[in-house]
């Protein structure tokens, strides 16, 4: 929230050079308009950076989970994914889990766990196959 009302207070403040810069008789017009398109302009910016951030950020996290199935040949839950990522997001890490299965490059079972007071718990496990 904080990032959208700094774009808006830019936003103003590009507005507001609008009658220093070009003294003309529909000040307001312009002033407006130019309030308005700056605001169009740099929130369509931030979105733009932060999508692409996001697509990075997911692109790396998918390597990295790539990397830890082929050294874990009998698989992992996302736990235990999630654990080892060197910097983990749950957000990020469960967007790149879930394209991997979506891509075919991981598969994904449940298996039956004991629990420590030999309880049975029903976990998933990701592995990628070998062939």
């Amino acid at each position: 929230m904080d990032s959208y009302l700094s774009i808006a207070g830019l936003a103003l403040a590009i507005a507001a050079l609008v009658p220093i810069l070009f003294p003309a008789t529909r000040v307001r017009f312009w002033t407006v308009t130019a309030g308005a398109l700056s605001l169009i302009v740099l929130i369509g910016t931030y979105q733009a950076y932060k999508e692409i951030s996001e697509i990075l950020a997911i692109k790396k996290s998918r390597e990295e989970i790539w990397v830890l199935l082929t050294k874990n040949e009998k698989g992992m839950t996302f736990d235990q994914i999630y654990d080892n990522m060197y910097y983990p997001n749950f957000e990020v890490a469960n967007l790149a889990v879930d394209e991997l299965i979506a891509d075919g490059q991981i598969q994904s079972e449940k298996v039956e766990a004991l629990g420590p007071r030999g309880a049975r718990f029903s976990v998933r496990r990701f592995y990628r196959h070998f062939d």
